[in-house]
């Protein structure tokens, strides 16, 4: 776990698509949220595009884990529960160190809200309304199975709103109780207090649009080949 300096002002930890990619999720869930909310009002095909969206910037931030720059990867910031327990012990106390990159807990929320997005966009395209609107990848499996994966689609958007409210509490509380802004460096994806040895060497712009473009493209692959929805969803 690398630690910030104190005789640094800063330097570049989180690299464009990483940025990109975390802002574009919080649209995508947001407008598909918001979509269902107010659904008399939106078209369906609003809930579908930010749902699709945000599974293939899910399964983007995957590879990204892995072949993304140094702080993007899992390697950088999942830790083991040793370390996460003192970690927490440490916050407790108000006393954290202070890292370069996300934090253990920060990590584990991280692949928390991966893993719930992914599973709540996926159980979407297979879900229906019970009237005229359904997943694009419906017709692949029975009216009654759709109707299960339609309950666990909605049983997992409550799970994913708490999720997103811890998170969001947790933000808010390293910044108002241990003084330390999380958001700034998301947005400038400067860290203050990096060493200059201890910054990103890049943002690997061809490898991140290949693996967005392959994650499209394998999406709308499934959606070209899926059968036709049926005119009654019965």
């Amino acid at each position: 776990m690398t630690q910030l300096s104190k005789d640094s002002s800063g330097a570049l930890v989180w690299d464009m698509p990483t940025r990109l990619f975390h802002w574009g999720l919080l649209a995508c869930v947001g407008g598909a949220f918001v979509s269902q909310w107010f659904y008399e009002r939106i078209p369906f095909i609003v809930h579908e595009v930010c749902g699709a969206s945000a599974l293939v910037l899910v399964t983007f931030r995957f590879f990204w884990g892995y072949f993304g720059p140094r702080y993007a990867r899992f390697g950088a910031f999942i830790r083991g529960p040793a370390e996460t327990a003192a970690y927490l012990r440490a916050v407790r106390k108000r006393q954290p160190p202070a890292v370069v990159g996300h934090t253990p807990t920060g990590g584990w929320m991280i692949l928390l809200l991966l893993l719930l997005i992914g599973l709540q966009a996926g159980l979407g395209l297979f879900a229906n309304d019970e009237t005229d609107a359904a997943g694009w990848l419906y017709g692949w499996v029975t009216h009654a199975t759709s109707k299960q994966l339609t309950e666990l689609h909605e049983a997992v958007a409550n799970l994913l709103l708490a999720a997103i409210a811890v998170h969001v509490l947790a933000v808010i509380a390293y910044r108002v109780v241990l003084k330390e802004d999380l958001v700034r460096p998301m947005l400038t994806g400067m860290r203050p207090g990096t060493r200059p040895e201890d910054a990103i060497d890049g943002h690997r712009w061809l490898r991140a649009a290949a693996i967005l473009a392959l994650c499209a493209g394998a999406l709308i692959g499934l959606i070209k080949i899926a059968p036709p929805l049926p005119d009654v969803l019965m």
